[in-house]
């Protein structure tokens, strides 16, 4: 593994332990108030530090001569569509509905890569991906969270936040080659920031609202959470990764989410790990092994093999020509 696939993994990896704790998060905060406000603070504060380290030169941007057209189809996908349905889906859903259904990401970035990046991938990867989506269904099936028609509506809507995630990723690999990291990172903060906080304005968001919600201790703790970490860190993090890495590798990784999730519920909320976390974190860990593991050897050995035989034929036609000369 070069140093630049190195990075992307680990950013990868890093991000989506971030964001095992968001779900939690957001349903706390979405229960003190609606998800546009949620929405609106999170997208204020986050946008709000990049621009300042835009502002003091920390980050580096230079969109002169680019093609915008091409971010402001991303944003719509990602933050503004998944945002906003994952908010209101968690309004109605709990977070472990919203973990069984996020799940199934990793397989539809699979099916977009395969038809729109042309991404090559074999039946093993396949199999991989599906071992650790049921990994993840296990778990949540055995602690007894199984899908209601009652809560039919915040299900779709998470289901819905997982397609646009999916598109995003794919979007964002074609955008990698134009633009850096932290320029789409820099752009969809701020277009989540004016629509988000339009938004709110129009619902009727006032000081007084906001007065109040800055004196409740939890909310404040959940939006600066949302808005640094899981926001702003995990869009410069999955940017990246996205521009090293497959997609359909980068997708797989989200299952680590909920490795976390269950750890963070043992060590902050006292819940007891049963043996079925350990059998679906086997599941989940197995499968994202294999994806990254069991690609197309005999693909990239003909290709190492092709481009080692034309780098002998002119080392060979090199010496030949000199041989001639003398």
């Amino acid at each position: 593994m070069n140093n630049e696939k190195y990075w992307g993994y680990l950013s990868v990896i890093i991000s989506n332990s971030i964001i095992g704790l968001s779900f939690l998060f957001t349903k706390k905060a979405v229960s003190t108030t609606d998800p546009y406000n949620t929405l609106a603070m999170r997208f204020a504060i986050s946008f709000f530090v990049i621009f300042l380290a835009a502002a003091l030169n920390l980050i580096k941007l230079n969109f002169k001569g680019k093609d915008l057209k091409k971010l402001i189809l991303l944003s719509i996908f990602f933050p503004s569509s998944f945002f906003l349905l994952q908010s209101f889906g968690l309004k109605w859903a709990t977070s472990s509905e919203a973990g069984i259904i996020s799940a199934l990401t990793p397989a539809m970035i699979l099916v977009f890569s395969i038809l729109f990046l042309k991404e090559k991938v074999n039946l093993k990867q396949v199999l991989s991906i599906m071992v650790s989506i049921c990994g993840v269904v296990y778990i949540f099936c055995m602690k007894g969270n199984v899908l209601n028609l009652d809560n039919f509506i915040g299900i779709f809507l998470i289901f819905l936040s997982c397609v646009c995630f999916a598109i995003f990723s794919i979007l964002s690999r074609k955008c990698s080659n134009d633009f850096t990291p932290m320029e789409i990172c820099f752009f969809m903060q701020g277009f989540g920031f004016i629509l988000f906080s339009s938004l709110a304005i129009f619902r009727g968001f006032n000081f007084y609202e906001l007065n109040s919600l800055i004196k409740n201790t939890s909310f404040v703790t959940s939006i600066i959470y949302l808005a640094i970490p899981s926001t702003l860190f995990t869009a410069i993090l999955n940017n990246y990764s996205l521009s090293k890495i497959e997609a359909s590798k980068v997708g797989v990784f989200s299952n680590i989410s909920t490795i976390i999730s269950i750890i963070a519920g043992a060590l902050i909320l006292k819940e007891q790990i049963m043996y079925y976390h350990i059998i679906g974190s086997i599941l989940i860990i197995g499968g994202i092994i294999g994806v990254n593991c069991l690609s197309s050897h005999t693909t990239n050995n003909k290709e190492e093999i092709t481009n080692n035989k034309k780098k002998m034929l002119k080392k060979m036609r090199l010496v030949a020509s000199r041989i001639n000369f003398l």
